[in-house]
Formats: structure tokens, C-alpha cells, sequence
């Protein structure tokens, strides 16, 4: 009997590295929840990119937009657990849409969420001919005037305006929302004077603040951002519960075996030290999430659940959806 489970036991582990060193013998799909030309399909793209190089074996991206995400979400953890098929999760494809949504079409237990890649930090702006030149002036005029201030975002349960949320929660102010289909009618209608705020991720306000387009008052993480140095962030301003900002990371259908999650995360860890790819991120406004091991980031996920909830139930925001 002892002999009969030692023997299982060691198949086991054979077959199990011989699966690791054997993966990938075929083309890995990369699925990226949202239009191609974001910021998420970009990133995505870098790390496709740079496994089919380390892999030598075909990896390709697939765009599968629609309901922040849930569609490609959807589509990946039906799939089967093999490594062949993954996503390009995000904080709202595992911590927001799950409270915003009445019916989801997946649960984020049904995903390993194998690594992080990149950091995607906010900051407050507002319109360039805003009366106020500083947060403190912004929140100033905002008590002052409940409700008459507007800002924008890239619609209903976006991370942009759960942010916000979270800022008006501390700073103790009513801003108007006013919800885009995107980003980028939402900063259109900012540059145009038309709302007043919003919160716009770090590598988009440096580049409309450079034109004079935008005023940008601070960044939302706790670290200044690589492009903007100059400004100051939240925490430094006084808002010391203010650390936001979107993250992508690689994940897989959670039957996916262990071998080759450990082989993928090792791989991601591997890319993400690499000059080129911190020159290719940087080079869209993003950052190199931090060196975190699985189980660190799968309790960092947990908290973002946590968090964003918390934030979603508080402002009462729910996505009406269609039959």
C-alpha cells in the first residue's frame, strides 16, 4: 500500500514537470476584455509579445470587448483549464464589475489570477480655466458650492469613477457625475469646459497637461508619478486613504494546472524585469507592478475586492443590464 501511493505520488510529479517543460507546444491565446488602441490592449500586447519571443511558440491577442470587460472576462473562464486560453485582468474585471453588475456571466473565483504586470496610476485633473489651482482650492470651492462642480468619467462603475468616489468620500464634497461612453468622449467634453473634473489616468494627463489643455492637482498613488515628478500626490496633500489606481495582470481558468501557472508566472516575473519591456510600459504612462509573489497578489486581489466594494455599495452605483 505504501508502495502503491509512493508510486502515484512520484508519476505525479514526473508528469507534472513533464507537463511545465512541454508547455507551450501550441499557440496561447491572450484575451484583452476591451477595444483595441487602450491602454489595457497596449500592455496586453507588450507581454503577448514578449512571451511568444521567451516561448518561442505562436501567442496571440483577442480583443473581446463589452460591459467593462465582462465579455472577454466571460468568454476566457469558460474556456478550458489549460493554459491556451488567458486574460488580461484588470481591477475591473475582479473587483469592480462583480458589485456594479446584478447578473454576472462569471465569477473572479472561477479565474487563477497568475501575475501582475503593470500599474496603471490616476490623477485628479480639471479643466484649464478651473478657478483653483490646487486640490485644496478645488475642495474649498466644492463645499462651498455643493453640487454645482461636475466631473466626468468613462461611464457607470468605471474605475475612474470609483475613484473619485473615493476621493469626494474623504475630501467630504458633492461633485455632479457625469458619465462617457469611454474615456475619451469623457476628456473631450474636460478640454471643452463642459464638466469640471475628473480622473484621468497619470500618462493621459501628462501628456494634455504639457499643452496647457488640462490642469493636472495630484496623483492618486502614493508615489509621485515617473512622468509628472512635479506633482504632488494625494497622501502629500493630506488625503492620506487615497492610494488608487488600475492594474493589469495575467490570468487563467482556475483548473489550469499548476505547472504551467507557475511556469507563466515565472515567465511574467521574468519579462517585467527586463529594461525593454519598463522602457515599452513607461512608454505608454503605465508602470511595472511592483515584485509581489502569487500568494501576496492573490491577497492583494482579495483586498481590492474588499475595497472597491466598500466604495460601489457606499455610492450605490448599479449597471442596468440588458435582456
Amino acid at each position: 500500500m505504501k508502495f502503491s501511493s509512493f508510486f502515484f505520488a512520484a508519476v505525479f510529479l514526473v508528469s507534472n514537470a513533464v507537463l511545465a517543460q512541454d508547455y507551450p507546444n501550441r499557440p496561447v491565446k491572450v484575451v484583452v476584455p476591451w477595444p483595441p488602441g487602450g491602454t489595457t490592449d497596449a500592455a496586453g500586447r507588450v507581454i503577448a509579445q514578449r512571451l511568444q519571443a521567451r516561448f518561442s511558440s505562436p501567442v496571440v491577442v483577442e480583443n473581446r470587448p463589452g460591459a467593462t470587460g465582462m465579455v472577454g472576462a466571460a468568454a476566457v473562464a469558460q474556456s478550458p483549464a489549460d493554459g491556451y486560453t488567458l486574460l488580461v485582468a484588470s481591477a475591473e474585471t475582479q473587483a469592480i464589475n462583480p458589485y456594479t453588475y446584478p447578473k454576472l456571466s462569471y465569477d473572479p473565483k472561477d479565474f487563477v489570477v497568475i501575475a501582475p504586470f503593470v500599474i496603471n496610476p490616476f490623477t485628479v485633473v480639471v479643466r484649464a480655466d478651473f478657478p483653483a489651482t490646487s486640490v485644496k482650492g478645488m475642495v474649498d470651492l466644492a463645499k462651498a458650492n455643493p453640487g454645482k462642480y461636475t466631473y466626468s468619467s468613462a461611464g457607470l462603475g468605471s474605475a475612474s469613477q470609483l475613484a473619485m468616489e473615493i476621493f469626494k468620500h474623504q475630501a467630504g464634497i458633492d461633485l455632479l457625475h457625469i458619465p462617457f461612453q469611454g474615456e475619451a468622449p469623457a476628456v473631450t467634453a474636460l478640454m471643452a469646459g463642459q464638466v469640471d473634473a475628473q480622473i484621468l489616468p497619470a500618462g493621459r494627463a501628462a501628456a494634455l497637461s504639457k499643452g496647457g489643455k488640462i490642469k493636472v492637482f495630484a496623483v492618486t498613488t502614493q508615489d509621485r508619478f515617473f512622468g509628472m515628478t512635479d506633482v504632488p500626490t494625494l497622501r502629500e496633500q493630506g488625503f492620506d486613504k487615497v492610494d488608487i489606481a488600475n492594474w493589469f495582470a495575467l490570468a487563467a481558468p482556475v483548473q489550469t494546472p499548476a505547472p504551467v501557472v507557475q511556469k507563466l508566472y515565472s515567465e511574467i516575473q521574468a519579462i517585467v524585469t527586463t529594461p525593454d519591456a519598463q522602457a515599452a510600459f513607461r512608454g505608454m504612462g503605465v508602470d511595472v507592478f511592483p515584485p509581489m509573489s502569487r500568494q501576496d497578489f492573490q491577497q492583494f486581489v482579495a483586498a481590492e475586492m474588499t475595497r472597491w466594494g466598500e466604495v460601489i455599495k457606499r455610492a450605490n452605483i448599479r449597471l442596468e443590464q440588458k435582456q
